[in-house]
């Protein structure tokens, strides 16, 4: 399964540094929500190959995504992959080279949690680079296992946040009270920004805005557990079940329970 979704990805690295992107182009744009051209094209290249795929594959998929309703590649399937074509969507129509496929798969029964993901894949859309994890098989980085971060205060972590003006009581607490984050970093990527945590690379990220989509976090924070992260949300409560691709949510995840304890205390306090 994860040589498919490895397989799919590459498909949209190709388009992806190809004269076929247009940054600019909207393909439909609501009140509430704008699709790029590029967003729709990653799309149908993913959806065209899990459809290939489910010729030979028995079970076939019920896809979930956001930009059209749900439907399966064939009657009664066993899987349930949840797709987002392009995680960073802003950043690729300004130009900024960060950006990721994201894809979690799940048994057709089971509740959209990240605890309940069979197979799980982010790759970095530019860089090329891929983090993965099969449940209970431990989670890696370009075929290297991951590992999280020890650090255990928020003086001392490296921790990515969301930046874009939500939840800003929060966001002042966190970089001007004592005790600060000790340093902070933004993708603008949330699959990304997880991922980092589950290598180790950032100890924390955080994002309690309230407005993060289940597309957008449902693999990188399976992959985040598998490498032995915390994951909660704003108020330490296990994630809820996503039921649609509306339904908002905020993250705090870290590489230690002393450090992700010590961010939710100090988010309780504002």
């Amino acid at each position: 399964m994860l040589e498919l979704l490895e397989q799919l990805f590459r498909q949209v690295r190709v388009y992806a540094q190809s004269e076929r992107l247009d940054r600019s182009h909207v393909y439909a744009q609501t009140s509430k929500h704008t699709t790029m051209q590029f967003d729709h094209d990653a799309e149908e290249l993913i959806i065209n190959g899990l459809i290939e795929s489910s010729a030979g594959i028995e079970s076939g998929f019920e896809i979930i995504t956001e930009e059209r309703p749900t439907f399966s590649t064939m009657p009664n399937p066993l899987y349930r992959i949840v797709v987002d074509p392009i995680d960073g969507s802003s950043n690729v129509s300004r130009g900024i080279m960060t950006a990721a496929v994201s894809l979690a798969v799940l048994p057709i029964d089971a509740p959209i949690l990240p605890d309940h993901v069979q197979w799980a894949f982010v790759g970095e859309l530019f860089s090329g680079t891929v983090y993965e994890a099969q449940k209970g098989r431990g989670a890696f980085r370009d075929g290297r296992r991951c590992q999280v971060s020890n650090t255990k205060s928020i003086r001392s972590c490296l921790a990515g946040m969301n930046l874009d003006g939500r939840g800003q009581n929060v966001m002042k607490a966190l970089l001007t009270q004592d005790p600060v984050l000790g340093q902070v970093r933004r993708t603008g990527s949330a699959a990304i920004d997880s991922v980092y945590v589950a290598s180790g690379t950032y100890d924390a990220y955080i994002d309690v805005g309230g407005a993060l989509t289940g597309e957008s976090f449902l693999a990188s924070t399976s992959i985040v557990l598998e490498a032995g992260g915390i994951v909660s949300d704003h108020e330490g409560k296990p994630l809820r079940p996503i039921k649609t691709l509306n339904d908002k949510y905020s993250l705090v995840m870290a590489g230690t329970r002393e450090l992700h304890q010590e961010i939710l205390t100090k988010i309780k306090n504002v």
